[in-house]
């Protein structure tokens, strides 16, 4: 039978014979295995031996208790973590969506404004407007189209869907850990269940008890007392046990959940409770002088063994004499609010509260009738008495031990419960069919801009800038007829001048010597400090940068310009700079147009000013045609060590005479080109050097006579279009003066595409 009245948790005890307990199981193994040597040898009581077997299945039980008790709290720890890093991945995968559903956002706001631009476009008038595809407008629009691409690239539903399948993982996983905490806790509730059944049974062995109102839910049962007990002056011979944790004395309100009952009676945790679960169930068990009731109950309409078990005690000395009783009354586990704790000592008397003495949780109090008296101590059944107290003191405190665990799986329960993906996976389901659809509406509107902009005029070509040349020699080709080579006049025959003899003048009177005086000596000048020059950047670090700028293999024109700026950074670009960033940007096998014009710029730039030399173009690894049209380039020196300066465009026009291979090839192709090197022959030459020129030209054209004459119309349509709008010629620039230009800047420069290398 259950013994809770003395505990370490109550602060006063009855007078009693039964053995205060206040350590624990320790304290609990040492009564029961002095309790089983104290009465071995003596014959008055060696009945008691027989008790042994009881004793230590109650050992037994309560180590089994321990374990699974300490099983649970574990289990319930893990869980907790495992709910925590749920949450903290539920966190991040919302975070993750809500940064693809601005995205979004923004990716739709800008696919809008491709249709803006186009309506602009649309609305210029042409004949009041000057405007070309080259202009600021259109530049500004197709801006537009790249913009709303970016917006789009930068929808990351992979990484969102990443951060979502760990938070489904994580759910997953706190699920499993909370399902064994679950399984951890009944399995502890039934083991202290249990070890309450050893303890009755040890309890039997000392008197007589009772299982009673197992598996039912609001009822009462008559128990006939071997004594008689007062209440409110009365003394009855039987008392009635209810099912919700009531005494009533004279009438069954066994029934009665809701209230107090009106029968006097006693309730302790008085509330609607059910013994349907494992191991719940009311026990009563008497001596000649105590009466004890133990409710092992959890609350209606509990039907398992997942929560925790509340355990109600009466336990009451009794004098027999006269029907005076003191008991300790007791409750452990989750109450419930508004359990009652009182007794009524009459019909429809008055309700009186029981006092909680009980520090801690749970409740522990106090509650008597009739005349104070020295409960009987019983010295053959006192020890067995003190180890079922402290048995049912440790049962006690393992059910104690549960009730946070109860309270945190709970709590785990409702978080795993709160952590739901569905929605996230549903924003990221919808995103990935906006992002589809954005995509084509990207490309619809981005060919309807295009064919706006086709309607503007294209940008004029670059005229080159006119240089001061010597006089060309101009070859006509008059149907097709090898063209005459105007002649250069004969120069005058050398006339003899005769001498004049001219009048000896009189010699100066030589004036006086001045007295020489002594100069003022020069000033030291001041010593200029060395300044070592920065060196190049190498080609690690060109690589360095451009990887840092560059993405997408997209070298835009703020890219190309952060590039210069990197390479200037110093005060100045050095040939080194430009071949160490030629060499970076051709390392992939393939210079790209756009490639190729960042060099040239940072080659004119590096000139400072000066001419390019054909040295530093060719060790950059780009052609004449590389550079903007009206860049000087310095393409020779003549026999005297003259520097011979022309623009890039007549530089690489001429190339064309070198062989007439090409020149026949270029009159095919591009014969405005041969007709710019036609009309330049002689821009890089001396004047020997430009007669033997024409007449090689001429001797070409005399031969390729029959090629040029099956292109008469394509050859002659186009050499006159490109004469009309050329309208430059080569000569001698200047050696100072800037660049001469450059390629384009700001929005008007072209798109560059870069391929970046593979490493």
């Amino acid at each position: 039978m259950i013994k809770l009245r003395l505990f370490a948790a109550l602060p006063v005890a009855f007078k009693t014979g039964r053995l205060l307990f206040c350590g624990g199981i320790v304290t609990l193994f040492l009564i029961f295995g002095m309790s089983q040597s104290a009465y071995a040898d003596d014959p008055v009581n060696s009945e008691q031996v027989i008790v042994s077997p009881a004793q230590q299945a109650v050992n037994s039980a309560l180590s089994t208790a321990t374990t699974e008790v300490q099983q649970a709290v574990d289990a319930t720890t893990t869980a907790a973590i495992a709910v925590n890093t749920a949450q903290t991945e539920l966190s991040q995968a919302s975070t993750a969506v809500t940064q693809v559903t601005q995205a979004i956002t923004t990716a739709q706001t800008s696919v809008v404004l491709i249709d803006t631009a186009t309506a602009e476009i649309n609305a210029i008038d042409l004949t009041t407007t000057l405007i070309n595809q080259g202009s600021q407008v259109v530049n500004d629009a197709k801006e537009t189209v790249i913009t709303a691409q970016t917006s789009i690239n930068n929808i990351n539903i992979t990484a969102a869907q990443s951060e979502v399948s760990q938070a489904i993982a994580a759910r997953t996983t706190a699920s499993t850990a909370q399902a064994v905490a679950q399984t951890e806790l009944t399995q502890a509730n039934i083991a202290i269940d249990n070890a309450q059944t050893a303890v009755n049974n040890l309890q039997a062995t000392i008197g007589t008890s009772t299982n009673v109102l197992s598996g039912i839910d609001d009822a009462g049962v008559r128990m006939n007392l071997p004594f008689g007990m007062q209440m409110g002056g009365i003394v009855y011979n039987n008392v009635f046990v209810g099912s919700n944790a009531t005494i009533t004395f004279g009438v069954n309100e066994g029934s009665n959940y809701y209230s107090t009952p009106n029968a006097p009676s006693v309730s302790i945790a008085g509330w609607d409770w059910t013994t349907w679960s494992t191991g719940t169930g009311i026990t009563y068990a008497t001596t000649g002088t105590s009466l004890d009731i133990a409710w092992d109950l959890r609350p209606y309409p509990q039907r398992d063994a997942s929560t925790q078990m509340v355990q109600v005690r009466f336990n009451a000395d009794v004098n027999p004499t006269d029907g005076a009783w003191m008991a300790d009354v007791t409750a452990t586990g989750p109450i419930p609010n508004g359990a009652r704790f009182n007794y009524r000592e009459t019909t429809g008397g008055t309700v009186r509260s029981i006092v909680d003495t009980n520090t801690g949780s749970g409740f522990a109090g106090q509650i008597s009738q009739g005349a104070e008296f020295t409960p009987y101590v019983d010295l053959n059944t006192s020890a067995v008495q003190a180890a079922v107290d402290a048995a049912n003191a440790t049962i006690t405190q393992l059910n104690q031990t549960l009730s946070p665990v109860v309270a945190q799986n709970t709590l785990n329960t409702l978080a795993i419960n709160a952590i739901s993906t569905t929605s996230l996976t549903n924003t990221l389901n919808t995103a990935v069919s906006t992002k589809t659809n954005l995509q084509s509406q990207l490309t619809a509107k981005a060919t309807e801009l295009n064919n706006a902009v086709s309607l503007l005029p294209e940008v004029p070509a670059p005229q080159p800038v006119p240089q001061p040349q010597p006089e060309p020699v101009f070859v006509e080709v008059p149907d097709f007829q090898p063209l005459p080579v105007e002649q250069s006049p004969e120069p005058a025959p050398d006339v003899p001048v005769e001498e004049v003899q001219q009048p000896t003048p009189e010699p100066d009177p030589v004036p006086e010597p001045e007295p020489e005086v002594a100069p003022e000596p020069a000033p030291e000048p001041e010593p200029i400090p060395d300044v070592a020059p920065e060196p190049p950047l190498t080609v690690e670090e060109l690589e360095s940068i451009i990887d840092d700028l560059v993405s997408n293999g997209e070298l835009s024109n703020s890219d190309a310009q952060s590039i210069l700026d990197a390479l200037s950074a110093d005060g100045e670009i050095t040939s080194d700079e430009v071949n160490n960033l030629s060499e970076v940007l051709s390392a992939d096998g393939e210079f790209t147009e756009a490639e190729r014009s960042l060099v040239a710029d940072a080659l004119i730039e590096a000139a400072n000013g000066e001419a390019v030399t054909a040295e530093a173009i060719k060790e950059a690894g780009l052609e004449y045609k590389d550079l903007p049209a009206e860049t000087p380039v310095e393409v020779r020196k003549d026999e005297n060590g003259n520097e011979v300066i022309i623009v890039a465009e007549v530089a690489a026009a001429l190339q064309v005479l070198e062989s007439p291979s090409e020149l026949v090839s270029a009159i095919f192709n591009d014969p405005g080109q041969v007709l710019l090197a036609l009309s330049s022959i002689g821009a890089d030459m001396s004047p020997q050097e430009r007669e033997e020129a024409t007449k090689m030209v001429v001797a070409t054209v005399i031969a390729s006579g029959a090629a040029i004459n099956a292109a008469t119309v394509a050859a002659t349509s186009a050499a006159t279009s490109a004469a009309s709008t050329a309208g430059g010629t080569g000569g001698t620039a200047p050696k100072s003066g800037g660049t001469g230009g450059g390629p384009a800047s700001g929005n008007d420069k072209p798109k560059r595409t870069f391929r970046r290398r593979t490493k």
